[in-house]
Parts: structure tokens; C-alpha cells; sequence
């Protein structure tokens, strides 16, 4: 059980790390606090600090120097892919581009069952929607429409909804935080509002990715989905392999084999 709680605190560990660094916090180029200091604040061995670390260093977050301690990493050029490595690259993962609200406001469940289904509401409750295009320099790259539910969105100041991260502004206002989130990949043709905002004819194939962010007790806080120009829009996913104390088998299990009669 022991071996159990110290694997759950590592993890715990670096999410909060990595939110402190995604939000500023820890700035690049800047040196984090000593792993005694670390030891101290999280009440852990500083064994457990050091497997936090570990996670951050392979996500490339955080680079450590014998006799200079541990920095945050210089943030990559802004026109290289783009790369998905945790919950916090998806929360900042337009922030270099141009946002255009098209819609925003309060809609009826009724009309967005799929989603009503998802929060749980009824048809007569209602959601709060928005639409928008982001856009960076080759142009639109993503029709994006995004749902929350009323007692979140009614915490953000109107004038921020749909110009910013909206799980950000809840987060920030709302004092609830996404823990993770769950995303689908598939292809769709263009609807009509997404091929006027794209600049494509309707029909034309497109990545869609639907996302939703869940708290910690997988209670749904935002959906959201992103019709993406395939021809301008990449992502990449990078798995890791999570640091253990213990020493990995290079011997793999061998695939059971039935001869054919």
C-alpha cells in the first residue's frame, strides 16, 4: 500500500509543478526551489521529489544540472509543431494564435442532445456555447465550438468568454480544476458554419477532435471541439515511459502460438 501512496504522490507532485510552470509561476530560465524546500511543502521522502522530477525532465519541462540545480525549459519556437505532452500543453495549446468570437451566449440542451447527455441536463436546461475561429499566420486553421455548464460560465466576466482558454477562466474563477482530459480523434466532412470559417467547400474531409476536461471525480467541467484544416493543423503526441524504482525486464512475454491442425 505504501509503494501504492508514493506512486499516487509523485504524480500529484508533478501535476502541480507542471501547473506552476504553465501558469507562470516558475518562469523559463528559472531556477526551481531545492528539493528540500520541495520535501518540506509536500510533507514526501525526497525520493518521491525526485520521481516528480523525473516525469518533468522527460516531458522536456525542466532540465537539471549537477551543482546548478533545476530550471525550467527555454519554451520551444512558437512555429514548430506542436506537441502533446500533458494536460497543460491542451490548455495552452493556441495561445500564439488569433481568436475570432462568432457566437456566445446561452443555448437550450435541447438543441445539442449529445452534449446535453454528456453534462447530464434535461432538455429544458441550458448550456452556455460559443463559437469561434483561431486562426495563425498561414490562416484559419480550426473551427472551434465549446460548451460549459451555466453555474461555471456565469463566473467569467462576459467580455473574457471565448478570447481566452475558457478552462483557464474557469479554473481561474470558478476555483475547480480539470484533472484530465479525455480526447476523440476522427474524421468529418465540413458542415456548412465549418466550411464558411475555414475557407473550404462543404463536404471536404476534416480532423476532428472532441475533448472533454473532467475534474477529479470525473464530473464534466467543459466540452469542446475543434474542426481542423488538415492541410494546416499537426499534432503530436508523445507517450513517456513513467520513472520507477524498480528495474525493468528487458525480457519481453513471448505471444502464444497454436499450430494450425
Amino acid at each position: 500500500m505504501a509503494g501504492n501512496r508514493t506512486n499516487t504522490m509523485y504524480r500529484q507532485i508533478a501535476d502541480t509543478l507542471r501547473d506552476r510552470i504553465s501558469s507562470g509561476v516558475y518562469s523559463e530560465n528559472e531556477l526551481l526551489p531545492p528539493e528540500l524546500m520541495l520535501v518540506d511543502e509536500f510533507n514526501v521522502s525526497r525520493h518521491t521529489i525526485r520521481d516528480a522530477m523525473k516525469a518533468l525532465v522527460a516531458e522536456d519541462l525542466i532540465e537539471r544540472t549537477a551543482g546548478r540545480g533545476t530550471m525550467v525549459s527555454p519554451r520551444s519556437n512558437a512555429d514548430a509543431k506542436w506537441a502533446v505532452r500533458s494536460l497543460a500543453d491542451l490548455v495552452g495549446e493556441f495561445s500564439e494564435s488569433e481568436v475570432t468570437v462568432l457566437k456566445k451566449g446561452v443555448v437550450s440542451a435541447r438543441s445539442f442532445p449529445s452534449v446535453a447527455r454528456l453534462f447530464a441536463l434535461q432538455p429544458g436546461d441550458s448550456l452556455y456555447a460559443i463559437q469561434r475561429v483561431i486562426e495563425l499566420k498561414q490562416g484559419p486553421i480550426a473551427f472551434h465550438r465549446l460548451f460549459t455548464l451555466m453555474k461555471y460560465a456565469s463566473h467569467v466576466p462576459t467580455d473574457e468568454l471565448g478570447y481566452n482558454t475558457l478552462i483557464g477562466q474557469i479554473e481561474h474563477y470558478c476555483r475547480v480544476q480539470a484533472f484530465r482530459t479525455r480526447q476523440v480523434a476522427s474524421a468529418a466532412a465540413a458542415d456548412a458554419d465549418a466550411a464558411k470559417a475555414l475557407g473550404v467547400r462543404r463536404g471536404m474531409p476534416m480532423l476532428v477532435l472532441r475533448r472533454t476536461y473532467l475534474t477529479r471525480d470525473d464530473e464534466p467541467i467543459e466540452y469542446t471541439e475543434l474542426v481542423c484544416r488538415p492541410d494546416r493543423y499537426e499534432q503530436t503526441v508523445d507517450f513517456y515511459r513513467e520513472p520507477s524504482s524498480k528495474k525493468t525486464s528487458s525480457r519481453q512475454p513471448r505471444p502464444r502460438v497454436r499450430k494450425a491442425p
